[in-house]
């Protein structure tokens, strides 16, 4: 996308009346993310996903970007985020990421940003949703907030690590697609946030109910070594508490049939992982 025309919004903008409705997304379209969340606000690395609510009509939305303007009175709901920008471009875009006004939000160039966004009938019926969203340059002498929690799941979650290979990572989204039907319960964390991430450190940003119970008990991580093969050997994780197994690799061919017989209870992660081949990867296919 072409950015050289696209001027720094500095200041504030008049309201601007969406063309379609649905979630509003703060981002850079070009970063590749595929921004979505729970509630008002969900923040990553060059996106922020902006909830719309359940009011069937378009939003009206003010844009203000640059210095601090303080928080108005007389919205139902106000929350803050901040967001990472790698590239130095932000985007008011819409809930196909692609951006309705060529401004950039991204005043400061690379860094951290606090958006603000002021929100009232989100879920009104018969009323238009208004937002003003508020794009802050933040400190940069500070480190960069922590990742999100994952949270957007309860099943399996299959996590991108590596993020210097786009074509077989699009090559593994397009086996998965055309794939098993017991792909359709992997829930798919595509976030530049987790570049470089452990399986430890991917577990301790899985959420937990009140009694500690981890939202999802497996976890798919497709790091480097896996996009570099075609078989894509992702490493699998279990993920309950109080267990002991050693990750092992496992083919996205092999992964269908693994998914569902541990869902179903039909074998345990440990059954697996002693079948893995002498180069600790299982390539077996059976349901």
């Amino acid at each position: 996308m072409p950015r050289s025309a696209w001027p720094h919004l500095k200041g504030r903008t008049r309201p601007l009346k969406m063309k379609e409705w649905g979630d509003l997304t703060v981002m850079d379209p070009d970063a590749g993310a595929q921004p979505r969340g729970h509630g008002l606000l969900t923040a990553g690395k060059d996106w922020l996903h902006i909830d719309a609510g359940s009011a069937l009509e378009n939003p009206v939305v003010t844009l203000c970007a640059g210095a601090d303007p303080g928080i108005e009175k007389g919205w139902d709901e106000i929350e803050e985020a901040t967001v990472v920008s790698t590239t130095g471009f932000l985007a008011l875009c819409d809930s196909g990421y692609e951006p309705v006004r060529k401004q950039n939000l991204a005043t400061a160039g690379p860094g951290p940003y606090l958006v603000r966004v002021h929100a009232s009938d989100r879920s009104t019926d018969g009323k238009k949703p208004r937002f003003l969203i508020q794009i802050i340059p933040a400190d940069r002498t500070g480190t960069e907030p922590a990742p999100p929690t994952i949270e957007e799941a309860t099943g399996p979650l299959l996590v991108r690590t590596s993020f210097d290979q786009p074509e077989p990572w699009a090559r593994l989204l397009k086996a998965l697609g055309r794939g098993s039907a017991h792909y359709e319960a992997i829930t798919v964390i595509d976030n530049p946030f987790y570049t470089g991430f452990t399986a430890d450190q991917l577990q301790a940003r899985i959420s937990r109910d009140e009694e500690d119970w981890p939202d999802s008990t497996l976890l798919l991580i497709a790091d480097g070594q896996a996009l570099a093969c075609s078989e894509f050997p992702l490493l699998a994780v279990n993920n309950l508490p109080d267990e002991d197994d050693d990750p092992f690799r496992i083919t996205l061919a092999a992964a269908g049939s693994f998914i569902v017989n541990i869902e179903l209870g039909n074998t345990s992660f440990g059954d697996w992982s002693h079948g893995a081949d002498n180069d600790g990867v299982y390539r077996k296919q059976h349901y």
